[in-house]
């Protein structure tokens, strides 16, 4: 948002989406999407598993911490992409 007045935060953009307003709705879309779909998870609940700690552990920070991580750039990405095809958004 600040990168009309200072040109140099542009390089922040660091996923190249089209605007400030498109970054931002494709954010807010993103985590309602998300909401949304976490909580028939939640009310779900996980099956037990008997296993070690440390096993569980890594298991959990691999699905759960880095999809945690890499799902939000690649969804805010292709909803940035698809609301920039509509005029007047991007």
């Amino acid at each position: 948002m600040f990168a009309v007045a200072y040109p140099s935060l542009d390089k922040l953009n660091i996923m190249g989406l089209s605007s400030p307003e498109s970054a931002i709705l494709s954010a807010v879309v993103f985590n309602a999407l998300i909401i949304v779909a976490l909580v028939p998870l939640a009310l779900k609940g996980v099956r037990y598993r008997p296993m070690s700690a440390d096993r569980m552990l890594r298991r959990n920070l691999g699905i759960y911490g880095l999809g945690g991580l890499v799902a939000p750039f690649i969804g805010i990405k292709i909803i940035d992409v698809l609301l920039s095809l509509i005029p007047g958004i991007g």
